[in-house]
């Protein structure tokens, strides 16, 4: 032990001091210096092994001492705490004074003991018994005050439990005003009391006093025990705390003033009337004048019904009729009201029969109004647009469980025609039966990828109509989750089946002869293009023919060129009627055909063709008979070939019939 140390604990030993420390890592208490034994009559080692937070043995009971654990929690939120206590070691009763102090993350305790003071011997035997009847049991808050005969100063004497839990009054016990509350509130309260006895009547008085570093408002009543002339005179103050009731008070008036503040600038007006008729108003906000437009020297808003419209005043007075005792619930209903200026607002009333917090009082009718004007303006423009687009807007919901509704659906669409709206809203399956089966399987891949990746909708399929006849329709749609209740898609549903009917057409008049309606050049091309792609792909094989007819020009030198183009249009049906359906047959240019035959090697394709020849030979094209014949060349597609190649082979074959003769069939011989 330093010199230091030794100096430090031989002092806190003469003086009857104890100082130690608890860090607030750990539970174990730490001796900075003094003896507990003398104090407490506690061994060091004993000392040091009781926890932190419990109370010292041999504590006082008659006065209620102060748990060890609510000083320490006291320390640590507001920096220090005090107590005053008696300890009785081995028969003799030690007055002690305690303060704790919380810094640097641990507590710090300093122990002294005090001289028993006069002041603070305990009440008369008589007297101590009836206050421990009459005061100790009180819910509220009561002291004892004892005035010195000799110095005629008070000191507290007596603080009941209530008191001592409530303000952690315990350490007033032997103190005077002054000394608890400062020479100038402690001066102030002494007079009080010092009044409470020379004129032997009850004083209340409100006080600001503050106490452990706490600030309270406090309404105390005096009264006094013995007469003047008593040696020692009490006097017995009943203290209510007006802390929290002064808070309230200004909590309540500051949320009055903004609940005034919000009634008057809200968009709704509050109201509350008699619930039969003439509906008297008992309660309005002020703001329904800044809604009609009234002036303070307007008429009274008790005048609200006969603003209403008169097309809505039957309705108005129904809808306000069947609000009773057993229907008490919220109702709406919307009707127009006039403004100051003499246009009408659409307000929305939403109003219930509100039950009467005391016995025998009358129901009211509360409600708000609110100016929907603009709401209804935009409904209405909405309802006049989805009547004329040419489709529905929809909401199409499918739950977690896979069943689908539509929980909206509007417009002007032919579906509805048939349809229950109210029964889709609960099952979507009468929409989604009429699609055409070779699209249902698509609509509903195309939904699952958008419900997993909320990816927006955009679909063409087909759908039956109430008339059984085939609609194209165009799907577009985003989607979005349901907080774990599946997805909701929100979009429209349009007829494209005029639109897809012209681009069909126009589809066929760019790939078909306009006088034979055959594929044009265009259309076999493409075809040539796709079949020679598989033929590699696959390692199959194709055949092209090229037909010509044998000395056409002498057909339109001798019976026109009407007879001609006649002769072409039978031409192009006998093919359709002798070629296979799979087999694009093309008007390659004049008077000759293409014919392209997919998965067809050179022999059939041969074959083919000399069917052809003697169909065409044989034919009646009403010209003599004879007269109308056909060359024929054919080739077989060879891996890698290129189309001009294949054509130029073909057109080769063509060449040595007509040099060998025509009427005839051949092939290149390459």
């Amino acid at each position: 032990m330093s010199r230091l140390d030794a100096s430090l604990a031989h002092a806190a030993e003469s003086l009857d001091l104890l100082v130690w420390h608890v860090p607030t890592s750990g539970q174990e208490r730490r001796l900075m210096a003094g003896n507990p034994r003398p104090l407490l009559g506690l061994s060091e080692a004993d000392f040091l092994a009781l926890p932190a937070e419990a109370d010292w043995p041999g504590c006082s009971e008659e006065r209620d001492p102060p748990r060890r654990a609510t000083l320490m929690e006291h320390a640590r939120r507001h920096g220090n705490s005090e107590a005053r206590y008696s300890v009785v070691v081995d028969r003799d009763t030690h007055w002690l004074d305690e303060q704790i102090s919380y810094r640097d993350g641990g507590w710090y305790g300093l122990i002294r003991r005090l001289q028993r003071p006069a002041a603070m011997t305990a009440l008369p035997p008589p007297l101590d018994g009836l206050c421990r009847q009459l005061l100790d049991k009180l819910p509220h808050c009561a002291f004892i005050a004892r005035r010195e005969p000799t110095a005629k100063r008070f000191r507290y004497c007596y603080a009941n439990p209530f008191l001592a839990e409530r303000f952690g009054s315990e350490s007033l016990l032997g103190r005077s005003p002054q000394e608890a509350f400062g020479d100038y509130r402690g001066g102030r309260l002494e007079k009080r009391y010092a009044a409470c006895l020379t004129y032997q009547r009850p004083v209340t008085y409100e006080e600001t006093l503050n106490y452990s570093q706490q600030r309270y408002n406090i309404q105390t009543t005096l009264i006094t025990l013995g007469e003047p002339s008593v040696a020692h005179e009490f006097v017995i103050g009943f203290v209510h705390d007006l802390t929290e009731l002064d808070s309230a008070r200004q909590t309540a008036a500051n949320a009055h003033r903004r609940l005034r503040h919000l009634l008057d600038t809200s968009p709704a007006v509050l109201y509350a009337c008699d619930p039969h008729t003439p509906w008297s108003f008992n309660y309005i906000s002020r703001n329904v004048r800044r809604l009609l437009g009234l002036d303070d020297k307007a008429s009274s808003p008790d005048t609200l019904l006969e603003r209403v419209h008169p097309d809505d005043r039957d309705p108005l007075t129904a809808w306000l009729g069947n609000f009773t005792h057993h229907h008490q619930g919220r109702r709406t209903l919307r009707y127009r009201l006039q403004h100051a200026d003499g246009h009408y607002l659409t307000l929305q009333n939403q109003a219930r029969l509100s039950r009467p917090r005391v016995s025998n009082s009358q129901p009211e009718l509360v409600g708000t109004l609110l100016d929907v004007s603009r709401e209804a303006e935009l409904l209405a423009q909405l309802e006049l647009m989805t009547t004329r687009i040419p489709g529905l807007i929809f909401q199409l919901h499918r739950g977690a469980e896979g069943g689908m509704r539509f929980p909206y659906l509007a417009g002007n669409d032919r579906i509805l025609d048939t349809l229950d709206t109210e029964g889709l809203r609960r099952d979507a399956h009468p929409v989604l039966g009429r699609v055409v089966s070779e699209d249902r399987p698509r609509l509903m891949a195309t939904l699952e990828r958008s419900a997993e990746s909320l990816a927006p909708v955009s679909l063409q399929l087909r759908l039956h109509g109430f008339d059984e006849s085939i609609r194209w329709l165009l799907i577009r749609a985003q989607p979005e989750r349901c907080n774990g209740d599946g997805t909701l898609w929100h979009g429209v549903l349009l007829d494209v089946s005029e639109q897809i009917a012209r681009e069909q057409r126009l589809r066929t008049l760019s790939d078909t002869d306009e006088l034979t309606g055959l594929a044009n050049r265009r259309r076999l091309m493409k075809g040539l293009e796709e079949e020679t792609s598989r033929a590699r792909r696959h390692g199959s094989t194709l055949s092209l023919i090229l037909l010509d007819l044998d000395h056409f020009k002498r057909i339109n030198d001798t019976w026109g060129h009407v007879a001609g183009d006649q002769v072409l249009e039978r031409l192009a049906q006998l093919c359709r009627d002798t070629l296979r359906q799979e087999d694009i047959i093309a008007r390659f240019g004049g008077e000759e055909l293409a014919i392209l035959l997919p998965l067809t090697p050179l022999d059939q394709g041969l074959r083919l063709a000399e069917r052809l020849r003697r169909a065409v030979a044989e034919h009646d094209f009403c010209v003599p008979r004879g007269a109308v014949t056909a060359s024929l060349g054919v080739a077989e597609y060879r891996d890698g070939e290129s189309l001009d190649a294949l054509l130029e082979r073909a057109d080769r074959g063509l060449y040595d019939a007509k040099r060998g003769g025509r009427n005839r069939v051949s092939s290149d011989g390459d």
